[in-house]
């Protein structure tokens, strides 16, 4: 016997997707033109039906993603633009920090150098002091030895020639003026 068999589709959704499952049963007579065209119109509707669900379903889906990318996209922007302010607030203490580093550089360099030129200077005040000593002692030797041979001299006059050999001679007016 020839059968014909009929077609039902169940509709049902999970997760919110919707599932078409179709089942078959075997029909003991055909049916009659109307009704088939009656049923290819239900499954034209029903097929239409499950193909808008599908587009709203998609296009759903895709505003989600769309929506998450963006989502997404800004969050990067803020972190980015986070990341940024950081680094640029890390390189200005780096320059801050570096400058003062220059100033205490700068000034320990300039108090070195300060305090050499204040102990040449107080060196110079010294050696300045020690040759208007010098030149003073000098002079007050010459004075005094100058007076020293004029006593001797007045004291024992003698040529020139007696004098020479008298500075030659051990014991001679030199010598008498250290022993002195």
């Amino acid at each position: 016997m020839i059968t014909d068999s009929e077609v039902t589709l169940h509709r049902r959704e999970a997760d919110g997707v919707t599932i078409y499952q179709g089942s078959t049963a075997q029909r003991p007579a055909p049916e009659p033109p109307d009704k088939a065209i009656a049923i290819l119109a239900l499954a034209q509707r029903t097929a239409d039906e499950h193909i808008a669900d599908a587009r709203i379903q998609a296009d759903r889906l895709l505003a989600e993603a769309r929506a998450y990318a963006e989502e997404q996209r800004v969050d990067a922007d803020r972190l980015l633009s986070d990341a940024r302010a950081e680094a640029e607030h890390i390189v200005s203490g780096g320059t801050v920090y570096a400058e003062q580093l220059r100033l205490q550089a700068q000034q320990r360099y300039e108090d070195a150098v300060g305090g050499l030129s204040a102990k040449r200077e107080a060196l110079q005040r010294q050696i300045e002091t020690l040759a208007s000593f010098d030149q003073d002692y000098r002079q007050r030797i010459t004075l005094f030895l100058q007076s020293q041979l004029r006593a001797l001299w007045a004291d024992h006059p003698q040529t020139v020639d007696s004098l020479e050999d008298d500075l030659r001679v051990p014991g001679g007016p030199v010598e008498s003026l250290g022993a002195g």
